[in-house]
């Protein structure tokens, strides 16, 4: 095992804003080895999209409204198992996610991510704790394994979820779940210290976002297509490990990917995030145990420069 390393020296105490790309597959088909190229070192915040459920409608992820992010509060991450017992699993489950990534173990048989996004039609919602874009029969696909997982969201965390040796940024979450119920999760770290150009795309948005700040439940359409393919750096590596959704039901059997590289955000950007309640707050729940789960990593051809 390996400490995980980060690439990007001076992140730790900085804010950082991450995403989930979710993605959602509906039929598995076979197909080639992954032949795409990733980066090699994730510490920072995450660009994501939102939660896809891991066991069909049922296992759906609970609404907003009932539960929040604050520690010790009557429905906050502690108390989330007593407040339904269909969300058992977020107090007695031993694969839950997030995680401190701190110890990894360098797998080349991974291979660099295989995905298809492209650029189509999508919806901005603000659902109270985040906004969430969402493309109406999905886009895309990302292959692990064989396996096709169809993107249907992405949605954003500031600060992250996930850390790397303790640090947390921002991120943007992608799920992708499979015609066997299997789901797939890409994160993206976002730093408002790493070098680059603001992201482009969230600017593009940003009209959207500010219509949608603080107005839970509301959602519009966005009227130029949005191509979530932007998001992945092809030359980034990525750790990989078995967890589950962050949010209620918390359910388990999601494979998590992590992209390594860090990339750049703006604070116009994160504070656009923060809007979508009138008073910022949280919404990232706490590291949870690693119950002797491995966490597997793929160095990209940014890790080797």
């Amino acid at each position: 095992m390996e400490t995980a390393r980060r690439r990007h020296a001076g992140a730790a105490g900085l804010a950082f804003a991450s995403a989930i790309l979710v993605i959602f597959a509906f039929s598995c088909v076979e197909s080639k080895p992954a032949r795409a190229r990733t980066p090699g070192d994730a510490s920072g915040p995450a660009s994501a999209p939102a939660h896809a459920p891991a066991s069909g409608p049922a296992q759906a992820v609970a609404s907003h409204a009932l539960f929040n992010y604050e520690e010790k509060d009557p429905t906050g991450p502690d108390q989330w198992a007593k407040l339904n017992k269909a969300w058992a699993a977020c107090g007695d489950g031993k694969k839950q996610s997030p995680i401190d990534i701190c110890k990894v173990k360098i797998d080349k048989d991974m291979g660099p991510l295989e995905q298809t996004y492209n650029s189509s039609a999508c919806t901005l919602k603000n659902r109270g704790h985040d906004f969430i874009l969402q493309w109406k029969g999905g886009n895309g696909k990302l292959t692990i394994k064989k396996k096709d997982y169809v993107l249907q969201q992405v949605h954003w965390h500031v600060p992250s979820e996930h850390t790397v040796n303790g640090t947390r940024i921002h991120s943007k979450k992608m799920i992708q779940p499979e015609s066997s119920k299997a789901r797939a999760v890409i994160s993206v770290l976002y730093s408002t210290k790493e070098a680059g150009d603001p992201d482009k795309t969230l600017t593009d948005l940003a009209p959207y976002f500010k219509r949608l700040a603080g107005k839970d439940n509301e959602d519009e359409d966005v009227k130029e297509p949005v191509d979530p393919s932007v998001w992945i750096d092809k030359a980034s590596g990525y750790y990989r490990y078995d967890g589950s959704l962050t949010t209620p039901p918390c359910t388990e059997g999601v494979l998590w990917n992590i992209l390594s590289k860090v990339k750049h955000v703006s604070k116009e950007h994160i504070k656009m995030m923060e809007s979508v309640s009138e008073e910022p707050e949280p919404n990232d729940r706490p590291a949870q145990k690693m119950n002797g789960r491995v966490v597997r990593y793929f160095e990209g051809e940014e890790a080797k420069d």
